[in-house]
């Protein structure tokens, strides 16, 4: 089960990924037998350095050391009825034996899912796919035959995590931003095209349910005008905290803003199961948001407020990510049974 993360610029990207471990760790701390969270060796150190960054109010670096093909995280949800087998295992010392004697992993009581992360900053992505397709003309080949081999194990994943930049929205059509804006719908609609015909491809009828997912990052940035106008207090931070239980009506809310201004890209996402035969499951849509604060020079940086006597925390969309993490638990179930598929597929064609 993977998933791959793609899109925004370089930055974004790192602050949104140390925010997401920000949470997850917190979640696996608090939470008992539910949830459970890992990281490679070769991410801990880095995911822990962009938090610690963050923690002291200076922007991580823009790209995470190293080549990010190489780092790996995993959320591990218990299965249904699991959690009080497990939690009968934990406390009853006999109960554990006799499992072990049985030889059942504790793995196999959690559905996991492995989270990739690969060095294709937006700014790449957007080159990539406006050189693309002309070289594919000239050479007569097909687009997909262009593309890397990363972004093509990207396109590979059961779930794609879309980041969008929300400090590239504009309602002003003389505005730069406004172009950027309808590139970007142009350039995720492209993107969205790609899946499905790389897909349908490599595996055919089989190609397997995809889940689209698209976050909203910087979502602090968007004008106060456009939050009013589809239901969204200007007080974003006390809006989501207050919603946080009411979960239908952010995803109506968040939907209608998808909508308003990535309309290419949703057309596409209901268009890839009817004409390539990849079902792609609806999107869910999120936000992201580091609430800043101005430093002595003026410049924003995020913002810490101090939550006891002793430790500090990160002012973010923390019931957001909350969200995010409790969906992928949802969903984990459905994608096993269609890495299953797919992986049978693979098989029999070998064959």
């Amino acid at each position: 089960m993977t998933v791959g993360i793609i899109g925004g610029r370089s930055t974004g990207k790192t602050v949104f990924v140390s925010l997401l471990a920000t949470t997850a760790i917190n979640y696996s701390v608090e939470t008992k037998y539910h949830f459970r969270y890992w990281t490679s060796p070769e991410f801990t150190p880095v995911i822990q350095d962009s938090i610690a960054s963050l923690k002291l109010k200076k922007w991580p670096p823009a790209t995470l050391k190293g080549s990010l093909a190489e780092y790996k995280f995993w959320f591990a949800y218990s299965r249904k009825f699991s959690g009080i087998l497990i939690s009968l295992i934990n406390e009853v010392e006999k109960l554990s034996a006799f499992i072990k004697r049985l030889d059942i992993p504790r793995k196999e009581l959690y559905n996991i899912i492995e989270f990739r992360l690969y060095d294709l900053p937006g700014e790449d992505v957007d080159t990539l796919l406006k050189t693309g397709p002309s070289i594919a003309k000239e050479r007569g080949i097909s687009v997909i035959d262009t593309l890397s081999e990363n972004l093509k194990k990207v396109l590979d994943c059961n779930v794609l995590v879309f980041l969008i930049d929300s400090s590239r929205i504009s309602t002003d059509n003389t505005d730069p931003k406004y172009k950027e804006m309808l590139d970007y719908d142009g350039l995720m609609a492209t993107l969205m095209s790609l899946v499905a015909e790389y897909r349908s491809r490599k595996y055919g009828s089989k190609a397997g349910k995809l889940f689209p997912v698209f976050v909203f990052t910087k979502f602090d940035t968007v004008d106060r005008k456009v939050l009013n106008d589809i239901g969204i207090s200007e007080n974003i931070e006390g809006w989501f905290i207050e919603k946080s239980k009411e979960r239908k009506d952010i995803a109506e809310r968040l939907f209608k803003f998808m909508k308003r201004f990535y309309r290419h890209t949703l057309a596409l996402a209901k268009g890839g199961t009817v004409i390539k035969g990849v079902p792609l499951e609806k999107a869910e849509i999120f936000v992201s948001y580091l609430m800043p604060e101005l430093s002595e020079e003026g410049i924003p940086v995020p913002r810490v407020k101090k939550v006891d006597e002793i430790s500090y925390e990160l002012v973010y969309s923390m019931s957001e990510y909350f969200r995010f993490i409790d969906y992928f638990g949802t969903i984990a179930d459905d994608i096993k049974k269609e890495q299953k598929i797919i992986s049978e597929s693979v098989t029999g064609l070998g064959r």
